[in-house]
């Protein structure tokens, strides 16, 4: 199993599409402008990618590392 992540770069390109869905230290970001302050200080951090949910496996450069299912434990 894998989870989904987003690019960041795309997702600069398409801020708006991400307004009201973001959360931030319990607040959710509610203007393009945000979205975008919020996506740049993740670019300067050197990530590529972000998660879309919570994911124990996930690297910023190239997304969720996959996971075993229990079924093929």
């Amino acid at each position: 199993m894998k989870h989904m992540c987003v690019d960041i770069t795309g997702a600069m390109k398409n801020a708006k599409m991400f307004v009201g869905n973001i959360t931030v230290d319990g607040k959710t970001l509610q203007t393009e402008r945000e979205v975008k302050i919020f996506l740049q200080s993740q670019l300067d951090l050197g990530r590529r990618v972000l998660p879309c949910g919570d994911c124990d496996n996930f690297d910023y450069q190239t997304g969720c590392k996959g996971h075993e299912n229990k079924e093929d434990s």
